[in-house]
């Protein structure tokens, strides 16, 4: 098995089985990689299994030595070095060190703030929320440019954290409330970081959080401004495609037949110009629009790639 392939199974069955994928990234996943991009792959991972899905203390403790070794690795270079960094400071904060980000300069604060706050969101949403709002302050204090890294972190943070909580079967008062913080901050940030694309699905993943919150009338306006932007930039099949599946929950959310049947029928024709692979895993997501003629209900979609 080569590198991209390992990679891409550890990311694969990483949810299942973190634990394993977190010992083998220290072992096979090290042999494999060639060069400072491929431990940075690693780095990531290593990262992400140990803060967001496993997360107790020997676990961070143990993501934290794995991220050191990796960061010695033959083929690490100066990106890699960065990113172990910067990953070892979030899996210490994700701990509970608030000391970590005392040494850094601001725009550093943010993206580990940043980084913490998704590792904590289904596990302690009030704290990763007041990361996440402390990440945002500190991003407007230091007048970041909109090409700044950090920028961007508050974008992907956002959206992960929003994505991660409007797909859970259900949530509680503070994971509602942190899923809707982090969705609108996606859209502020994806705004400056990103291109009307990011833009638009920031919108999408909007009218799905609020329609989760039983706010319909706010999820309307996010579908409808994520059409006007996929209408304005070419209409897309694959972003008309969520666009039209988001109006289509909003209105048989609110029982509106003829609403839901227009908007279905749309997202149909949306299907029909995606491309054969596009086609195979946006199937499911037709299908559970389809059902919702016979029950009006809130159905949660797959995230589309951002």
């Amino acid at each position: 098995m080569n590198y991209a392939s390992w990679l891409d199974d550890a990311w694969n069955r990483h949810p299942d089985d973190p634990a394993g994928v977190l010992a083998d990234t220290a072992t096979t996943g090290a042999a494999l990689a060639a060069d400072d991009d491929a431990v940075d792959g690693l780095l990531r991972l290593a990262h992400h299994v140990a803060g967001a899905h496993l997360g107790r203390p020997e676990h961070l403790a143990e993501g934290r030595a794995l991220l050191a070794r990796l960061a010695g690795h033959a083929a690490a270079g100066e990106a890699a070095r960065a990113s172990a960094a910067l990953f070892d400071r979030s899996l210490a904060l994700t701990g509970g060190d608030a000391t970590v980000t005392a040494d850094v300069g601001e725009a550093e604060a943010v993206r580990v703030r940043a980084l913490a706050a998704s590792n904590l969101a289904d596990r302690d949403a009030p704290r990763a929320g007041t990361l996440l709002a402390k990440a945002a302050a500190a991003a407007e204090r230091a007048e970041l440019s909109d090409t700044d890294p950090a920028v961007r972190a508050l974008a992907v943070a956002g959206n992960n954290i929003a994505a991660a909580l409007e797909e859970l079967p259900a949530r509680d008062a503070s994971m509602e409330a942190l899923m809707l913080q982090a969705a609108e901050l996606g859209l502020v940030y994806w705004r400056r970081a990103g291109t009307w694309l990011h833009e638009e699905r920031a919108h999408y993943r909007l009218a799905l959080c609020t329609l989760a919150a039983g706010r319909p009338a706010l999820a309307r306006h996010h579908a409808t401004a994520c059409l006007a932007i996929v209408a304005r930039e070419g209409d897309t099949a694959l972003e008309a495609f969520f666009g039209w599946a988001a109006l289509a929950r909003v209105e048989a959310a609110e029982g509106q037949r003829s609403g839901f049947t227009a908007a279905l029928a749309r997202q149909r024709l949306a299907f029909d110009r995606l491309d054969q692979g596009d086609r195979a895993w946006c199937h499911d997501t037709l299908v559970q629009v389809e059902a919702l003629t016979a029950a009006p209900a809130h159905v949660s979609g797959p995230k589309p790639t951002s």
